[in-house]
Formats: C-alpha cells, sequence, structure tokens
C-alpha cells in the first residue's frame, strides 16, 4: 500500500513495501501547474530508476562483495552480478514499516539480519513535506556484534530537459579504474561550475564521485519548466555522486557518507571513507530539496529553508 503525503505546494507518494522508496514527488508554482521534482516511478521502469530510494548500509559499490576490516574477511552478497558488485545496499531490497504518520510526514524502519551477510542493522526515514520543501533523514544503528564499516545515502532521480543544468563547487571528480571504480586524482568538470554551468545535454555521459563538495548544496536548473531546485546535504551526507546517463532523459545527484567501494581504497583517503560504527553506535544524514521560480536568487539567505 502506497502513502501520500502533502504540504504547502508539495505532494508525494511513498511505498513502504517497495523498499521505503519514493515513488513520486512534485511541486505547484503560484501559476497552479504540476512540476515533477523527482522523475516518477511508472509501471514501464525497473525498480529503482526513478523516485528516490536510502542506500544503506553502504552507498554505491563493493568491488566483489568482499573487503577486510580489522583483522576480519567479509562477504556481502553480490546483488549486481553483471558487473561483480554489491551495490547501493540492501535497504531497497526488503520492506521498510511505518512506525509514524500524519498527513505531511512519514517515518519508516527497517531491522535487518541475515545469515548469509556479515551486516545486522537497524535503519530509519523521516520523509517530511512544508512549505520549505522536501525533508528526508536516514540513519542507521550497528545492532552487530563487532564493529563494521557503514554508509548511507539517498539516490533521487530528476527529469533532464535539453537545457537543464547542475551546478556545484568541488575539488573535481575522481577519476575511474577499467571496473568504474574510483582512482587518484581528481580533474575538474567546468560543466558544474556554479559561475556558468553547462546544459547537460553537452555532457551525454557521466558518472562520477565528486571529491571535496564544499558548501554542500546543489542547484539543478530546468528552464524548460522555469524550475530551479535546491538540495542541501547535512550530517553524514559529506559527498556528491554524480550520474548522467545517455540513454534516458534524467539525471541523479546523489548524498552520500563515502566513496564507492572505499572499503578497499585506503588510498582515497579518510574524508572518504566509511564509517566505523561499534555496536550499539549510528549514524544518520539529512537531505532537503526546494523548488522555486527559475528566476529566484541561488541559495537566498533571505528564504526560510527549514
Amino acid at each position: 500500500m502506497t502513502v501520500a503525503l502533502a504540504a504547502g505546494s508539495y505532494d508525494m507518494t511513498v511505498d513502504p513495501a517497495q523498499g521505503g522508496a519514493i515513488l513520486s514527488a512534485n511541486w505547484r508554482p503560484p501559476d497552479g501547474r504540476k512540476v515533477a521534482v523527482l522523475e516518477p516511478v511508472t509501471g514501464s521502469l525497473a525498480p529503482f530508476k526513478a523516485g528516490c530510494f536510502a542506500m544503506v548500509p553502504f552507498a554505491n559499490r563493493i568491488a566483489d562483495g568482499r573487503f577486510r576490516f580489522e583483522g576480519n574477511d567479509y562477504a556481502v552478497p553480490v546483488n549486481h552480478p553483471a558487473e561483480a558488485m554489491a551495490i547501493h545496499g540492501f535497504g531497497r531490497e526488503n520492506p521498510w514499516r511505518i512506525t509514524a504518520q500524519d498527513s505531511a510526514t512519514l517515518t519508516l524502519e527497517q531491522d535487518f539480519e541475515r545469515a548469509d551477510n556479515p551486516y545486522r542493522y537497524h535503519a530509519r526515514q523521516e520523509i517530511a513535506l512544508s512549505e520549505a520543501g522536501l525533508r528526508l533523514s536516514l540513519s542507521v544503528r550497528n545492532d552487530g556484534a563487532r564493529a563494521i564499516p557503514f554508509g548511507i545515502g539517498f539516490h533521487p532521480w530528476f527529469p533532464k530537459s535539453p537545457r537543464t543544468t547542475l551546478a556545484f563547487a568541488s575539488r573535481g571528480v575522481l577519476g575511474r579504474d577499467a571496473r568504474g571504480l574510483p582512482i587518484l586524482p581528481p580533474r575538474t568538470v567546468p560543466a558544474f561550475e556554479p559561475a556558468s554551468p553547462a546544459p547537460l545535454a553537452t555532457l551525454p555521459w557521466f558518472d562520477g564521485f565528486l571529491d571535496g563538495w564544499e558548501p554542500r548544496q546543489v542547484r539543478l536548473e530546468r528552464p524548460e519548466d522555469d524550475l530551479a531546485l535546491e538540495l542541501e546535504a547535512e550530517g553524514a551526507f559529506r559527498h556528491l555522486h554524480v550520474f548522467v546517463p545517455d540513454d534516458r532523459v534524467v539525471l541523479c545527484a546523489e548524498p552520500v557518507s563515502h566513496a564507492p567501494d572505499a572499503i578497499n581504497r585506503p588510498e582515497l583517503g579518510a574524508a572518504n571513507a566509511m564509517h566505523r560504527l561499534a555496536p550499539g553506535e549510528a549514524m544518520a544524514g539529512t537531505m532537503t530539496i526546494q523548488a522555486m521560480p527559475l528566476r529566484t536568487m541561488p541559495f537566498s539567505t533571505t528564504r526560510h529553508r527549514r
């Protein structure tokens, strides 16, 4: 059963049974139009190729589903066998239960334990709408018997028009090895420069982890819809991963806590590493998305954002 939320000029549909995923999110500007904030999930799409979902207990990829940590070898299920990767964690593969709900907010929780998986955790999503936009919080607690590396993230899919731009500040995108996993050094991507972002039509394919995302803000502009979206991240969401496919008119700007395969790549540095959580310890992050007319100044300090 899906859950409908609404507040101010926003509405949203969530499916707790389908990995606690957001199926759609829309905004109505002053002229009354209905504008998609997220690419809506439809029956023609494979699961988790639209909307937004939580990534837990890790974000992005772990090569071959294997890692060594504090003298112990671990193996997690390879849920993307075509690339021999464990990808995006296990939260999306299992249902979440509703623990609190009203017309504008929803709290989802998930307890995970499997015989073939070293992770045992309790995760919580807090989803809220207000006139200030979407506020999505994700936390995870290590319910296992030993310390183990954890990570979290959100994976929103946004519509992409021919003139869509994406702007943020960073030190650059990490390189990619033959398996698409990150390597040093980073390189700059002029298309994302805040002063003069380029239409993403000029960047037909991109998949990269951004190093040094600071401030933790993204501005997406879709001129065809007179729309600007501003995404901000807090807490453990220290990093940004961007995906722009060349076979669909969508893009992803994903706040995450660590780099892909970071647990196997210590050379990426402590800032890009996963979090060590001892039994009972937790980590949390929050993502906000606000829609506004395109003419609105970027990240105006005069607007009430929360």
